[in-house]
């Protein structure tokens, strides 16, 4: 067993990069040197004697571990563009607006022989998105600092799926339009309907076909002894648009 891995204690986690030093608690400390020689599966104790358990650092773990800047996708939301734009394992991908690089991670993850070539302006971000790169062990990512309008125009390659989560979207569908090859995709994502319509309009008047726009909702269920109900919480996040190109 080699780091990362993650202690578990029911909804409560940890991930831990390295076995050695101290990891402090609410349910006290626990000496990180103690997980050499362990397995997953079995588990470790606090100073206080509380028990966590120790798993592998996986998929699921990428939204509840990955250090945060922008705000990201959820996954929900990025299971969706998977399953929607036909991503193979072996795609070319254009991630324009990298932000905490957890939509990036996951496209990667799914795409083993492939590439994802992921831009972001602002290098604080991606600096964060870097290390989140690293702790995921993900390879096949290629990461640019800058405008994603300038880095498309020195691209020779052809994409199978451009995914833009950016402010200039709109000014960047008709470059997406040449960087794809005839039947990829490109998916959009807005926080806000206005701007999900805007681009939904631009994309058609590029002649992109089987156009969507959606939003998907997330509602969890309360359990209790007493029975089962919808809870009040509906997860929102935003607007996808996705279109192919013929």
């Amino acid at each position: 067993m080699k780091p990362p891995i993650v202690l578990s204690r029911g909804k409560l986690s940890y991930l831990v990069e390295k076995f050695e030093g101290e990891l402090h608690t609410h349910h006290g400390v626990i000496k990180l040197e103690e997980l050499k020689g362990k397995s997953f599966g079995d588990t470790i104790a606090t100073h206080l004697g509380v028990e966590f358990k120790i798993i592998p650092f996986k998929l699921a773990e990428f939204f509840k571990h990955f250090k945060r800047g922008a705000t990201p996708l959820m996954p929900k939301d990025i299971g969706a563009i998977i399953a929607l734009t036909s991503l193979s394992p072996d795609s070319m991908i254009f991630d324009a607006g990298t932000g905490s690089g957890m939509l990036a991670a996951y496209l990667a993850y799914f795409n083993k022989f492939g590439e994802v070539l992921t831009v972001e302006k602002r290098k604080d971000f991606a600096m964060i998105a870097k290390r989140n790169f690293k702790i995921a062990g993900l390879k096949n990512i290629h990461q640019v600092i800058g405008d994603a309008l300038f880095v498309a125009d020195g691209l020779k390659k052809e994409f199978d799926l451009v995914v833009l989560d950016m402010k200039d979207d709109v000014a960047f569908i008709p470059k997406a339009k040449k960087m794809l090859r005839v039947g990829g995709y490109i998916a959009i994502y807005n926080p806000y309907i206005e701007s999900a319509r805007n681009v939904y309009e631009e994309l058609r008047k590029n002649d992109f076909r089987e156009l969507e726009a959606f939003e998907i909702l997330k509602i969890d269920l309360d359990i209790k002894r007493v029975g089962t109900r919808t809870s009040t919480t509906t997860w929102h996040t935003g607007y996808i648009v996705i279109g192919r190109k013929y």
